[in-house]
């Protein structure tokens, strides 16, 4: 009998939660990306680029699929599948920030939610 964890359950709900504001967030961007143009110039920062707003969406795409895949729990190979691509996406935003921006240490508090996935995935049966 297969039995999700109270915590997946939790961790999953918070990740769909998370996912839609950025989902949203991504969306309004690119919307009002012509607009910050000058505001970017004016206060010294790069506009952000293409592949950017693209990492946002995928990024908000994979968080909600992985939310919706915990809260289910359909398997326990297919969490286990969700929170390695959940892994691997925010390791590649860290790396890609770190090149863009710089490395800084808050970047690895987004690792806390894969961790936490992980977590409550092996509580499962």
């Amino acid at each position: 009998m297969k039995k999700r964890s109270t915590f997946l359950k939790v961790v999953s709900i918070i990740l769909i939660v998370f996912g839609a504001l950025g989902l949203l967030s991504g969306i309004f961007s690119i919307a009002m990306r012509g607009t910050f143009e000058q505001t970017y110039a004016a206060m010294g920062i790069d506009v952000p680029s293409t592949f950017s707003y693209i990492l946002t969406i995928v990024g908000a795409a994979i968080i909600i699929i992985s939310g919706i895949m915990g809260v289910m729990y359909k398997s326990k190979q297919s969490v286990l599948i969700m929170a390695v691509i959940l892994a691997a996406y925010y390791i590649a935003n860290i790396i890609y920030s770190s090149v863009t921006v710089g490395f800084s240490y808050l970047n690895l508090v987004g690792l806390l939610w894969p961790i936490l996935y992980f977590w409550g995935w092996y509580q499962s049966n």
